[in-house]
């Protein structure tokens, strides 16, 4: 009885996202695109940035 419920007790902690190709997959999948969303928001600020120094050389060079 003791070994029924040692493995049914192994078989529910191995059933997560990570024991299985299809949950490692979709867990990949969401840290590249939140690592992808991150660089999209660094992109738009630089291109802010970069907007603005050329709005201030430009200002300056007059």
């Amino acid at each position: 009885m003791k070994t029924i419920i040692m493995m049914l007790l192994f078989m529910v902690v191995s059933c997560g996202k990570e024991s299985s190709p299809e949950g490692r997959s979709k867990i990949r999948d969401k840290n590249l695109q939140e690592q992808l969303d991150s660089l999209k928001l660094q992109n738009e600020q630089i291109i802010e940035d970069i907007r603005l120094i050329k709005k201030e050389l430009n200002i300056e060079n007059e």
